[in-house]
């Protein structure tokens, strides 16, 4: 049973990384400024979070084996969108992700349950 409620972590916070991460590509997309930056790493940043708590929630005792594999997947998809150059994302804000969000979704899941 808790194999299964890794794999429903893994699932349920990739999901929600991949959909938040499109609504915050469509606010910074086509904008220039060092406000639109911040606003994107400060996105990038909670959208880890978020995302690392909700996996975290699912699986229950094995949170840390949900957040490392959620983590590895978000590195891996995002080194391969950036160094083939698959999406419309700006560059920085794929170095956000790899350098934010993967590491906020590890943070999450190492937090002991009290």
């Amino acid at each position: 049973m808790s194999i299964l409620r890794i794999i429903l972590a893994i699932i349920a916070g990739y999901f929600l990384f991949a959909a938040c991460s499109m609504l915050l590509v469509g606010l910074v997309m086509g904008k220039s400024g060092l406000f639109v930056v911040i606003l994107g790493l400060t996105g990038l940043a909670l959208v880890g979070l978020i995302a690392g708590w909700v996996a975290r929630a699912i699986a229950g005792k094995m949170a840390r084996i949900a957040g490392y594999v959620l983590a590895g997947l978000i590195l891996v998809a995002t080194l391969a969108n950036l160094l083939m150059q698959l999406g419309a994302e700006p560059v920085w804000y794929k170095i956000g992700t790899l350098v934010l969000t993967a590491p906020a979704v590890v943070c999450v899941s190492l937090r002991q349950k009290t």
